[in-house]
């Protein structure tokens, strides 16, 4: 008689199951968030063949008195509810479910082991209430471990079919937890991240209430995905997993500005997510963390790819492999892609900065093109110590050129031009020694400036040109990198590896000094850093020696024979000067000790020039 009641407690099992090997995968602390999300889940189930697919409240309680210990989970749903013959033989069978998914209902539910088997392991007593028509049943379940079977009953405080004035619900109570291996409010949060209720977070109103030491908290679950994508891919699937579907399947990839800490691939059965599958699990290169995308697969559903409770995708499994192969494939396509763009982009900021420093040393080299100017005409004054006919030409037509030349005013002139005067005619002298006359025509009149006079004349070059070009600036030596895209292809110079790494062949023509882009030892330093301190510094020595060269000889040559410098030695006076002047120079940021300090990869700070050098002044 023993015997009997004790079998009659006992939940039907199916014995080709290993029953204690299924209960040990949902034993310890750490099982409570995917239990959680199974009485999650299966309330969903509840709505979904009810036909309501959104917008369903689903109610979870988390009491707790003392620190991560659960007093009491309450997972609820107003759904269908279960009679006592729904408990019975429903609920209370083992490894059988009753979820309708073999009848063609949008389900998740399956294997109907996951929820008890979670209670039963993790708690020391569990309950289920459930109102359906006016009747609510309330039943315990338990692990017996003596006997090593489930058992349930419905006496101590439980009872079958009574009324009630309730509507449909289903309520599971757990009570006094084993051990919990999180923090309460951290279990909560990691909820919202669990593929297995993914489906359930998007559409339905997850509410779950946290008691804790007096606290009552109401924390919303809610799913946000990674927005403002920089770029999206999508993929057709391949007709291996396709499955007769009007709409081919499409794998979505999507690219972000920075790394995600969600960079995996939601792999979906239509219904629910199956899988969390990382982006860089299938391509180890750096960008592949850039990346969240979705494959929806109705190919998956009912699939022995899918593992117990949509844990993922089973090992081995030919559908597996398809996917996976698949997914490899375009995760490959696109973080290639990805690369690409970003070495074009790192070759322009390379070239874009190299550029701007090229601009700053040709600020440099206007100013010492100026100096030198000056230096070498005061050098050619003091070169000429007796005049020669040259010299004294020069200062005949200066003399010449400061005598004032006057016109008869027209129309057009302004009144600020305007000199007063008298025009007198005059009569060429007689002259054994004549000199000319800067007047164009002397036996016309001339005039004589005298504020009363009654005359008016306007002094020759007095208006400004009303020409419609600009006034033309000499603009100075200007030093260029030779893949410069800024340049026209009319201008560009092109050099090989094999030739100098600056040249100077344009410097007295154009103004410009090249800097062979395609030389070794330009490649070499360009490429290492985006503002490399020794590659600029390279550079600016480079110009510094063809610059100096030149004026060196142009000194030379300005020197008397008898004063002449030693070439060699000139240069290199010329040059170290250069030097010099460039690392003292305040606008030339990269030669300053401070002026590059490294904050993060691809990251440089540059000091900023004091003043911009206006073209002008050297002019």
């Amino acid at each position: 008689m023993n015997t009997n009641a004790q079998a009659a407690d006992e939940v039907q099992v199916d014995w080709g199951k290993l029953l204690e090997t299924q209960l040990e995968r949902w034993q310890g602390g750490g099982s409570h968030g995917r239990g959680i999300a199974e009485y999650i889940s299966n309330c969903d189930d509840s709505y979904r063949r009810l036909k309501k697919f959104t917008s369903q409240p689903i109610e979870v309680e988390i009491h707790s008195r003392r620190g991560r210990h659960i007093d009491k989970l309450v997972v609820r749903d107003f759904a269908e509810g279960m009679s006592y013959d729904d408990l019975e033989n429903k609920f209370f069978k083992y490894f059988w479910s009753a979820s309708g998914r073999e009848r063609g209902e949008q389900v998740t539910g399956r294997f109907g082991t996951g929820g008890k088997a979670y209670a039963i392991m993790n708690f020391a007593s569990c309950w289920i209430t459930s109102v359906k028509n006016g009747f609510e049943s309330r039943a315990w379940f338990k692990w017996d471990e003596s006997r090593k079977r489930i058992v349930r009953d419905y006496n101590k405080a439980g009872y079958k079919n009574q009324r009630v004035n309730r509507p449909n619900q289903t309520t599971v109570e757990l009570e006094d937890s084993h051990k919990v291996n999180h923090e309460l409010i951290e279990l909560v949060a990691n909820l919202e991240k669990l593929p297995r209720i993914r489906h359930v977070i998007k559409n339905q109103k997850v509410i779950v209430r946290l008691c804790k030491k007096g606290q009552d908290a109401q924390l919303p679950l809610k799913y946000a995905e990674p927005s403002n994508p920089v770029k999206v891919w999508t993929f057709p699937a391949p007709r291996e997993l396709r499955n007769g579907e009007a709409d081919k399947p499409v794998l979505k990839l999507q690219y972000f500005q920075k790394p995600l800490e969600d960079n995996f691939i939601d792999v979906s059965d239509g219904i629910s997510s199956v899988a969390d599958e990382k982006v860089d699990k299938f391509d180890g290169r750096p960008f592949s963390k850039y990346f969240n995308g979705s494959l929806t697969l109705p190919k998956l559903r009912d699939s022995a790819a899918v593992k117990e409770n949509r844990k993922g995708l089973e090992e081995g499994d030919d559908l597996t492999d398809a996917v996976e192969s698949f997914i490899k494939e375009c995760v490959y396509k696109v973080v290639s892609e990805v690369e690409e763009e970003q070495r074009r982009k790192e070759r322009d900021r390379r070239l874009s900065a190299s550029n701007e420093k090229m601009k700053e040393l040709s600020k440099f080299l206007r100013k010492c093109d100026l100096n030198f100017r000056r230096e070498l005409k005061e050098l050619k004054k003091r070169a000429v110590i007796n005049p020669t006919e040259e010299s004294k030409n020069e200062k005949k037509e200066k003399d010449d050129d400061e005598q004032t030349i006057y016109r008869k005013p027209i129309e057009s002139d302004l009144s600020g031009v305007l000199i007063r005067g008298r025009w007198v005619k005059t009569q060429t002298p007689i002259n054994p020694n004549p000199r000319p006359n800067p007047n164009p025509n002397p036996q016309g009149p001339q005039f004589i400036p005298d504020e009363e006079g009654p005359d008016l004349a306007v002094a020759i070059g007095s208006q400004p040109s009303k020409s419609a070009e600009g006034k033309k600036t000499r603009e100075g030596l200007r030093v260029l990198m030779s893949d410069d895209p800024n340049i026209p292809d009319e201008e560009r110079r092109v050099f090989g590896e094999y030739d100098d790494p600056v040249d100077d062949r344009d410097m007295v023509g154009k103004g410009i000094v090249w800097i062979n882009a395609n030389h070794p030892m330009i490649l070499e330093r360009r490429t290492k850093s985006e503002n490399d301190p020794v590659f600029l510094e390279m550079v600016a020595n480079y110009v510094l020696m063809v610059v100096s060269q030149y004026h060196a000889q142009k000194q030379y040559d300005a020197e008397p024979e008898e004063e002449k410098s030693d070439p060699i030695l000139l240069f290199r006076q010329k040059f170290f000067k250069f030097q010099r002047d460039l690392r003292q120079d305040s606008e030339i940021s990269y030669f300053d000790a401070d002026a590059v300090e490294e904050k993060e990869p691809n990251s440089v700070k540059v000091k900023q020039p004091k003043k911009v050098v206006d073209i002008s002044e050297f002019v």
